[in-house]
Parts: C-alpha cells; structure tokens; sequence
C-alpha cells in the first residue's frame, strides 16, 4: 500500500513538471494571436423621419466614423467590417387619440432565413414605444459585413425617435479598400460620424459626435 502511495506521487509530480515546462515554452515561443484591431460600441442617434429607411454596410461603417480624405468631397470609414448586435428604438408617446409604432425591419437571406420585422406601436400620451431587437438566425445582417449598398434592416423610426445600433468592430488594416461616402463639407484629415443611414438622406443623426453633411 505505501509503495502504491509512492506511486501516485510520482505520476503526480510528473504531470506537474510537464505543465510547468509548457508554461516555460510558452513564455519561450510567442503564441499565436489574433492580430486586428477589435472592439465593440453602441452608438446613439435621433430621427429626423418617419419615413422607412435602410441600412447598408457602407452606411453603418461611415457611422461608426470616418476621416475626411478629399476636402468638401469624401470621407474614408476607420473600420474594415463590422456585425450587428442588437438595434434598440424609443419612439416619442402618442399624442392625445393617435398612435405612434416604430420597427425594425431584417433582410432574409435567399434560402435560408425570412424577412422578419419586429415593432411596437403606443397609444399612451405617456409611454414611448420600445423595440430592442438582434439580427435572427442566417438573416443579412447576422453576419460580418463590409461595404456595400444592400439592404441589411429597415428601420421605421417616426421624429424624435432615439436609435441605438451596438456593433461589434475591426479597424481598418488595409486588406481591403475601405468604405467611402460622398459628403458636402469636410476637411482632409478630419473626423466625422455621419447619418446612420445612406448619407444623401440624413435622417438617424449621431447624438454628441462630430458629423458632416
């Protein structure tokens, strides 16, 4: 008995000196890793329409911010993709025998997911209609995206309505071209968070962030 004791110490003192020379190995050779620049953010904007009006990649890139590359004509996004992780939506109470709804609206994707649209409408005077919804399973917007001008959610946000988006990021490395936008005003260099929407309308405006037309 005492030599199966001795046993068990031994094989457990082995097991331990093998991890602590993995340790030594690992402090040796420099592991693996993933080398972008990542993050996440919920930006916060307000609505200046009713109308129904759709996110793009390139919309929400530009967003999320962007340096100005050509004076008083483009601005460049810092971010190569991004994935949506939950939008939410507070729309202004009704006024006295009306009603006021506000929507989120997600893009199917061909075969494999329905377009599905989540709302709430109030008929309080006091109450402001909530949405707080994320992209369902295999719709547009539940994968990573780049730039590009289809459609990944429309949104029904009448004025005065906030609008949260909370995304996931990878900053710009220069894999890819990054996502640009034809502005009005801008300066090279300059830092700006523009419309959450396709920027000719300027309708989901960034709330205490620098922003350009």
């Amino acid at each position: 008995m005492p030599r199966h004791k001795n046993f068990q110490r031994k094989v457990g003192g082995s097991k331990m000196v093998s991890a602590q020379l993995r340790a030594q190995e690992r402090r040796v050779a420099p592991p693996q890793f993933l080398s972008n620049v990542s993050f996440g953010h919920t930006y916060r904007f307000t609505s200046t329409s009713a109308t129904a009006t759709a996110l793009t990649g390139t919309s929400i890139l530009c967003a999320a911010g962007s340096m100005g590359t050509v004076v008083n004509t483009t601005v460049t996004s810092f971010f190569l993709s991004f994935k949506i992780k939950k939008i939410e939506i507070w729309t202004p109470p009704a006024s006295q025998g009306a009603a006021a709804t506000c929507s989120v609206d997600w893009t199917g994707s061909e075969n494999f997911s329905a377009t599905r649209e989540v709302s709430d409408t109030t008929v309080s005077v006091d109450r402001p209609a909530y949405v707080s919804t994320r992209p369902p399973a295999q719709s547009a917007a539940a994968f990573w995206q780049g730039p590009g001008t289809a459609t990944l959610c429309t949104l029904i946000a009448p004025t005065g309505s906030i609008v949260d988006i909370q995304l996931a990021l990878i900053l710009s490395d220069g894999d890819v071209a990054a996502a640009t936008t034809a502005v009005a005003t801008c300066s090279v260099g300059g830092t700006y968070y523009l419309s959450l929407d396709p920027n000719a309308t300027h309708r989901y405006v960034p709330v205490s962030l620098a922003t350009t037309t």
